[in-house]
């Protein structure tokens, strides 16, 4: 079982020197929704959004075994 995590960074929320505190707020804002949503078994996932409110990634749970590995 693994967890995955995308991330789009090319969109007007992470530009123009905000790249760091965007991606800060959106991994922060993925933990409490993993923690608030219990993703904890394989299908699970939740939706990465920015600070615009558009959808830029998600976190999901997979199987992982039939995977290459990393």
């Amino acid at each position: 079982m693994e967890a995955r995590l995308t991330i789009q960074m090319g969109n007007s929320a992470f530009a123009d020197g905000k790249t760091t505190y965007e991606l800060s707020r959106v991994l922060n804002r993925l933990s409490e929704d993993v923690e608030r949503v219990q993703v904890s078994s394989v299908g699970h996932m939740v939706t990465a959004v920015d600070f615009n409110g558009n959808s830029v990634g998600k976190l999901e749970i997979v199987d992982g075994d039939n995977d290459e590995k990393l």
